[in-house]
C-alpha cells in the first residue's frame, strides 16, 4: 500500500521512463524496484532525465559493488541523489511511507 497524506493511493506503473516523464512533469523523485540483475540499466536510464530527477531509491538488495559505484560517480556528475541500494524504503509522518 502507498499513502500521501492518510489517502491510499495508486502509484502508476511505465514501461519506460519517457512514458513516465512525458506524463509526470512535476516528478522529482524515483523508486526503483528493478531486480539485481537489471537495476545498473534502469538507474542509468533514470539518470538521462536528470533535468528533473533529482532523488532516486533502490530497493535492490545484491547489487554488484562495482555497478553500485558506476552508477554513483554517474549519479554524482548529474547532481542526482541516490538512497540504498538495498534500502527497505522511507517514511515522512504524515506525507508518504514507501517500501
Amino acid at each position: 500500500k502507498f499513502y500521501w497524506g492518510t489517502d491510499e493511493i495508486l502509484i502508476p506503473v511505465y514501461q519506460s521512463m519517457k512514458d513516465a516523464i512525458e506524463k509526470h512533469t512535476e516528478v522529482s523523485v524515483v523508486i526503483n524496484f528493478a531486480s539485481f540483475r537489471s537495476v545498473y540499466d534502469s538507474v542509468m536510464e533514470m539518470l538521462e532525465y536528470s533535468s528533473q530527477i533529482k532523488t532516486i531509491a533502490i530497493i535492490a538488495e545484491g547489487v554488484p559493488e562495482s555497478q553500485t559505484r558506476a552508477f554513483n560517480r554517474a549519479a554524482q556528475k548529474k547532481g542526482v541523489g541516490i538512497i540504498g541500494p538495498a534500502t527497505v524504503g522511507g517514511i515522512k509522518p504524515g506525507c508518504f511511507r514507501i517500501g
